[in-house]
């Protein structure tokens, strides 16, 4: 831990008032730590009021905290309470910033330190600096509180060594020599300086020095313009480039990591990950690095990139994929100069994800008004035990326009299952844009059969899987700032299941005579109420309500650690209005799978055809056109553990009468994992969908409109095909969510 030399506390007023008879004077206002100091890993801290009556809270502009209530720089509170904050990972310097509190007339302030992984004794503001190839005197800056003699300069070496010589300190500038570079090579090295009494206080700088011309700054369009459609070349134009790092992995969500087979797994690629965009954020480029250590570039720092030598990859550009740039073969010496900078170096970027274009990936954006449509589970709700077969989770999000996209979330995420579950409510989104895959959720057979002819061996065909055009990836928690709440969102339900009950005496029973009943809108007898909206069947070939059964889903909320769940019993993303509140009695506490047993899901199974279907019946009578878009939200899977053969292919459809069916959108259901033979394009958990539907007046005032989930053929996967087999009776298809959604007015 690096000391911190100096923190500014302010003396407080109403932190030497004393309660009479546990209650605070009129308009006053204390807190229990006037200084409060944390470490340099994000997290959350709660700061402890004492007020007498309602008070405000408001914080500086400091981007790196935030409320995580409120607006995130405000909020309004009452009586002694708890504030929480959270803050970002400090890769940087010591930092502070001001919490003012506002009670009535008086007022307080609070000043919050962080500590940083740079010392505040000793730190090179510029991270990286190059030299050029003529050698020489060098001076580069350095902040330090020691006397020039307390310090121990060091030089290595990347490759060729002793060219750096006569290195010294003076008042605030490091001096040395450079030898002249003849070799026509870039040569690199480190410039270390310790303090000799505390030798774990230092700070490193890297020093490039060019081996020949130098290089001539290309904008991220000339760049572009080497591969105007997909290919892949060796960049040989002496080019640099320079533009801003927009994220990093400080939270495990740096970038995206890869399955190499069904069985191996890439899991360095996150921390290898640089995302840089240009100063107008226009166009962006995401650079993988060689090795971890290689990623040097904090977020926001301004970076200039070496292109010569480096491999570019133009990907996309057909019409189930965008346009986009990857930079590969890369180490740190290609970072020719490097400096701090912060948030309001990043242009306010904002879309509604209908207005997402090729242009924006690789960009930092916020997308506008959305919400996570799904009540249940945790970002990332899998089986752990296969988390060899996926990566990431891609959480479907949609905004108030009916846009829908994904979120995507590693398994190395810090918030991936962290107990608190998703939000609820509505806000912004914002991260980098990106085009990713997900073999888990939807599998290309067309695609599979094109590699297999290129000699690719099955089991090694991996990336095919399309989830969409655009998704958005943020870097740490904060970045996802949605409401909490679901009363704070745009939209409101019909109707909305969230577990299956037909005989548990704790918690509200939702299930009889072949029918599922919501439970939300809350009520507590479903089954006899007149205040709800809609029902769930499934329906049977010959036209009839079918039986369905109980069964299990992997959406436990955690935490998970190490692979563990930390919390069996409790936190596991099912919560029933009347029954037990806050838990879920029909629990699994297996520390390894995150598996909630049955209730929290339902299934069918038996003489599964291609002409049985899920149809949810509900009334929109209370609607008008202020009230579009509707929408309909699922997770489903099949299998459920140890067989395939249940229908692959179906098609959302509407009908106001039951007889005529609109197809709205068609989708894929993907096989849980079989333990013997695991396959790429199966999925370790519920995939969630969302479908909006055609803005039709004939929808609306309605006291019956119908949406039915359908396959669409007979056909199924097998062990060791995606699509190669046909429906096996008997095999079952889960669902374990199901909602109808709508604006509010």
């Amino acid at each position: 831990m690096k000391r911190i030399l100096y923190i500014l506390a302010l003396v407080l007023a109403a932190a030497a008032c004393a309660k009479d008879n546990g209650m605070l004077s009129a308009d006053e206002i204390g807190v229990m730590q006037d200084a409060p100091v944390v470490g340099c890993a994000a997290g959350s801290y709660t700061l402890s009021v004492l007020s007498d009556g309602p008070f405000t809270a408001r914080l500086d502009d400091a981007s790196w905290i935030a409320f995580e209530e409120g607006t995130g720089r405000s909020l309004s509170a009452e009586g002694d309470t708890g504030i929480r904050l959270s803050y970002e990972f400090n890769r940087g310097l010591m930092r502070q910033t001001t919490i003012t509190l506002v009670r009535g007339r008086k007022s307080l302030q609070v000043v919050f330190t962080q500590q940083g992984v740079l010392s505040s004794d000793i730190s090179f503001p510029d991270r990286s600096v190059t030299l050029d190839g003529e050698g020489g005197a060098e001076s580069v800056r350095v902040l330090s509180v020691y006397k020039d003699d307390d310090l121990d300069i060091s030089v290595s070496y990347d490759g060729p060594s002793g060219w750096i010589s006569g290195v010294h300190k003076s008042n605030n500038f490091i001096n040395f020599e450079a030898l002249a570079n003849a070799s026509g090579e870039n040569r690199t090295a480190r410039i270390s300086a310790v303090s000799r009494k505390n030798p774990g206080i230092g700070d490193v700088m890297q020093v490039v020095q060019l081996g020949g011309e130098a290089p001539v700054m290309a904008t991220f369009s000339e760049v572009r313009a080497l591969l105007p459609e997909a290919g892949k070349t060796i960049v040989g134009q002496n080019w640099y480039i320079e533009g801003v790092v927009i994220g990093d992995n400080s939270e495990g969500n740096g970038g995206e990591n890869i399955n190499i087979s069904a069985n191996l797994q890439d899991l360095t690629r996150s921390a290898r990950t640089l995302y840089i965009q240009d100063a107008n954020g226009e166009y962006g480029f995401r650079i993988l690095l060689d090795k971890e250590e290689d990623n040097i570039a904090a977020r926001y720092s301004h970076v200039r990139f070496l292109v010569k030598g480096a491999t570019l990859e133009c990907l996309g550009g057909d019409e189930n994929s965008p346009l986009f740039y990857n930079f590969s073969g890369v180490g740190s010496e290609n970072l020719l100069s490097l400096s701090e900078g912060s948030r309001y170096d990043l242009p306010v970027k904002e879309r509604y994800i209908d207005e997402l274009c090729d242009e924006d990936i690789y960009t930092y954006v916020t997308l506008r008004d959305c919400e996570i449509p799904i009540r249940k589970g945790p970002f990332v709700p899998i089986d752990i035990r296969h988390r060899r077969v996926i990566h990431s989770y891609p959480m479907v999000i949609r905004d108030s326009r009916g846009g829908t996209s994904h979120l995507f979330t590693n398994l190395s995420a810090d918030w991936q299952r962290d107990g608190n579950g998703l939000p609820q409510g509505s806000g912004n989104i914002s991260g980098v844009i990106v085009h990713e895959t997900c073999d888990n959720f939807d599998w290309d057979p067309v695609l599979m059969e094109r590699r297999l002819d290129e000699g690719v061996l099955a089991d090694y065909i991996t990336g095919i899987g399309h989830v969409g055009q655009y998704q958005i990836r943020p870097f740490t928690r904060r970045e996802i700032a949605l409401a909490e709440n679901f009363e704070d969102g745009f939209s409101e339900m019909l109707m909305e299941i969230r577990y299956y009950n037909a005989s548990n005496a704790q918690i509200v029973k939702n299930v009889a005579n072949n029918t599922i009943y919501p439970t939300y809108p809350a009520v507590p007898d479903p089954i006899n109420s007149t205040e709800l909206k809609g029902y769930l069947q499934l329906i049977a070939a010959n036209g009839n309500p079918a039986a369905t059964d109980v069964w299990r889903d992997w959406t436990h909320l955690g935490p998970e650690v190490n692979g563990e769940i930390t919390d069996g019993p409790r936190g596991n993303g099912v919560f029933d209005y009347y029954g037990v509140p806050s838990e879920w009695v029909p629990y699994s506490s297996v520390r390894t799978t995150s598996l909630i047993m049955k209730s929290s899901a339902w299934y069918k199974g038996a003489n599964w055809s291609d002409k049985q279907y899920w149809r949810a019946t509900f009334s929109t009578e209370s609607l008008s056109a202020a009230n579009f878009p509707l929408s309909v939200q699922f997770g489903c899977v099949s299998g459920l553990g140890q067989t395939v053969g249940a229908p692959r292919y179906w098609v959302v459809e509407y009908s106001v009468d039951g007889i005529f069916w609109n197809e709205v959108e068609h989708y894929s259901v993907p096989d849980f994992p079989i333990l013997s033979s695991r396959m790429p394009w199966q999925c370790p958990g519920p995939k969630y969908v969302s479908v909006t539907l055609p803005e039709d007046s004939a929808l609306l005032g309605r006291s019956a409109v119908y949406v039915r989930m359908r396959p669409t053929s007979s056909v199924a996967g097998t062990i060791t095909t995606y699509d190669g087999g046909e429906i096996v009776s008997g095999r079952e298809t889960e669902l374990n969510y199901f909602a109808i959604r709508y604006n509010k007015q």
